[in-house]
């Protein structure tokens, strides 16, 4: 069975460096990945993306654009007959007044902290998906292609 869903990230960028949500499992698994998640019923992506943002890492931001759509699948981790498919929806945000990296209000049950990460270091992370720094490299292109297909 495959299970789809709509997810909203957040892409948040001050002097050359990215917000990124760091989580780890139970088996010791490390990744890296932007902070946002899935969009409610009856909520536009633009809502869930500043939604998210606050619950996750406590940010207020406000949406500047949308700049990639992309999908990836995996396994389930709880449902053996699983696949998850998501398609994310990444959006350029500003952020609204001071900001210090902190867990949000409701952070991702896995999330273990929130870091500012050099944009030239992501290459060197595990990042979700895997292919995620060359998702951010594509948005500041100019003649960038919004809708980057299957990416795992």
């Amino acid at each position: 069975m495959i299970s789809t869903r709509n997810s909203a990230k957040a892409i948040i960028i001050k002097e050359q460096k990215i917000l990124l949500l760091k989580k780890q499992y139970e088996d010791g698994l490390v990744i890296y990945t932007l902070p946002g998640g899935t969009q409610e019923t009856g909520e536009s992506l633009e809502q869930a993306v500043i939604r998210e943002a606050y619950e996750e890492v406590a940010a207020h931001v406000s949406v500047i654009d949308l700049v990639n759509i992309y999908e990836h699948r995996r396994p389930s981790r709880k449902e053996t007959n699983v696949i998850k498919h998501k398609v994310e929806f990444a959006f350029l945000c500003r952020l609204e007044g001071e900001y210090k990296p902190a867990m949000g209000t409701h952070p991702d049950p896995h999330q273990v902290a929130v870091e500012w990460i050099d944009m030239h270091a992501l290459a060197d992370l595990p990042l979700y998906p895997a292919k995620l720094s060359e998702i951010l490299a594509t948005f500041v292109q100019p003649s960038r292609k919004i809708y980057l297909g299957n990416v795992i």
